[in-house]
Order: structure tokens, then sequence, then C-alpha cells
């Protein structure tokens, strides 16, 4: 599945930049969706949940997603926008 490999990097994203910044947890992220990246918000988030299982890192993570318009510059994309970290 697409997701799934989507949710891999971004996970994988999400883990370097705790470290980076020696977080003990990440309390929210926000995505912005193009319109033509063909991925249901739904199915994402409850994926995202089943792939960060047993991770405390991203332990009740909050996940904001905005969907893009199919004119963004970047319709095609998921675009990590902010991180919110807990030290």
């Amino acid at each position: 599945m697409h997701e799934l490999a989507l949710i891999k990097d971004i996970i994988a994203r999400l883990e370097a930049i705790a470290a980076e910044n020696n977080a003990k947890r990440i309390r929210s992220i926000r995505l912005r969706f193009g319109a033509l990246t063909h991925t249901p918000v739904e199915i994402f988030k409850e994926q995202f949940l089943m792939m960060s299982e047993g991770k405390d890192l991203l332990h009740n993570t909050t996940i904001e997603i905005e969907v893009a318009d199919e004119m963004d510059d970047n319709a095609q994309d998921i675009i990590l926008e902010s991180v919110e970290l807990e030290q």
C-alpha cells in the first residue's frame, strides 16, 4: 500500500527530529496533503496509529491534517508542516 510507505517515511523523519532535539515525545504533528495524493485522511490516521503502536515517542500524538486544493504547487505531496515536541 502506498500509504504505508508514506507513513513509514514520516515516522522515520519524526524520530530523527526528536533525536536531534533530545525530545521525549512528539505531542502533535501537522501535515498538508495535496489534493492529488489520493490518500484518504482517516485511513492515513488509522494506519499511522497502528504503525506507531508501541513507540513511546509517538504515544498520544495529535495529528492535524489540512487538505490543499488541486492548484497547490504541492498537490501531489504530503508535507510535514510542523512538529510539537516535549522535552
